[in-house]
């Protein structure tokens, strides 16, 4: 028998399998010609020349494909919670949906004098009809919450209150999807973990300080995963990064929703060979760990400040939660190349979300488009 192929030699090939407009077996939302594939934001590359140099040229010629689920080193990008409730087809507000689209549809034809065209509830949504959906579930939505907001009351300081007691479970369901969905707004995770025993993910796109101080210093280092073997001192940190840090959020939600989010921090880098760092997985050229090597190479000069990312905080999931997270259409999964991990999320001229979004062409671009008309660009999650 013949040897099997390594993790990273697979992940390349594949990537040229979709760029060559040949699907794979894990690709579930059909592909693309080369020239239909988008490339990195031309402002977000001369913006990552001036943080990461050496990382420049990788970024200039960063892929990205969508997934059939999740994987090590693999993004997972926030999906609209219109785009949820369409690929959550099966639950109750996806069959809501449905109803509501083919009596759109239904007033449209009587209007027109014309054939309805509706759906066949039984095939999958083709990419285009996805986006045809979307503009309608963005119509649902509003008809949905303006119908449970008159079910309130508006309090002394002017505030719309909703008793949870007059409201149905499914009404109560829609209202956590929507929190959920502003607590995680466009978010795009990096997968670290993805096996039998559960996942890890961390938020690429919520930077939360650019430079270091003493506090922030000490508070990064006590929070470090791992042994006093690879973590470094509190002023020996500060030195290295009090000019330049790249210190985020790693899970903003937990946080937004006041939920419990572990206090470990997790360092995040491209640099092989540095002492106590541990690939992600083989030959995927993302590194965690590594702490005290990493603040001896800055104060060596030997690296950039800006190589590194400080993720203090992280997502964990139980076996097949994320997966059914996934399933549910809270995410979409992609591939890419380890540069859109590794970059920089500091003032970025396009946001990360619409970047990658772009990237994948498609469906998934122009629900980046309608996104951002619906936002007004102004980078500002909805009310």
């Amino acid at each position: 028998e013949g040897e099997e192929a390594p993790a990273a030699d697979w992940r390349a090939f594949r990537a040229r399998l979709v760029e060559s407009g040949l699907a794979t077996t894990e690709d579930e939302g059909g592909v693309e010609s080369e020239e239909e594939r988008r490339t990195v934001s031309m402002a977000n590359l001369e913006l990552v020349r001036r943080q990461s140099p050496g990382l420049a040229e990788e970024v200039s010629t960063a892929w990205a494909h969508e997934l059939g689920g999740a994987e090590v080193g693999a993004l997972l990008v926030r999906l609209p919670l219109e785009v949820q409730l369409v690929v959550a087809r099966d639950s109750y507000w996806g069959k809501k949906l449905r109803e509501y689209a083919a009596k759109e549809e239904t007033r449209r034809a009587m209007r027109e004098g014309t054939p309805a065209r509706l759906r066949d509830d039984s095939a999958e949504e083709s990419p285009l009809e996805e986006v045809l959906l979307y503009r309608v579930a963005s119509r649902f939505l509003k008809f949905e919450l303006d119908r449970i907001s008159r079910k309130g009351t508006v309090d002394g300081a002017g505030r719309l209150v909703v008793d949870p007691r007059v409201l149905g479970d499914a009404d109560k369901a829609l209202l956590d999807m929507r929190q959920d969905y502003l607590n995680s707004w466009q978010e795009v995770l990096l997968v670290l973990a993805h096996d039998r025993s559960g996942s890890t993910a961390v938020a690429l796109n919520r930077p939360a300080a650019t430079r270091a101080n003493v506090p922030l210093s000490a508070a990064i280092v006590a929070a470090l995963e791992g042994n006093a073997t690879h973590k470094p001192t509190a002023e020996n940190f500060n030195a290295a990064f009090r000019e330049s840090v790249a210190a985020y959020v790693g899970a903003p939600a937990l946080r937004a929703a006041d939920k419990k989010s572990p206090d470990q921090a997790v360092l995040i880098h491209g640099i092989p060979h540095l002492d106590g760092a541990v690939e992600l997985a083989p030959g995927l050229g993302i590194y965690r760990g590594g702490a005290k090597a990493a603040v001896d190479t800055v104060i060596h000069k030997q690296s950039h400040p800006l190589d590194f990312r400080f993720f203090i905080g992280s997502y964990s999931y139980k076996p097949g939660a994320l997966d059914d997270a996934i399933r549910r259409g809270l995410y979409r999964p992609l591939a890419c190349s380890r540069s859109l991990a590794l970059k920089q999320c500091l003032n970025l001229p396009k946001p990360l979300w619409h970047e990658v979004m772009e990237m994948l062409g498609g469906n998934s671009e122009e629900i980046s488009r309608l996104e951002f008309i619906k936002h007004r660009g102004d980078g500002k999650p909805p009310n």
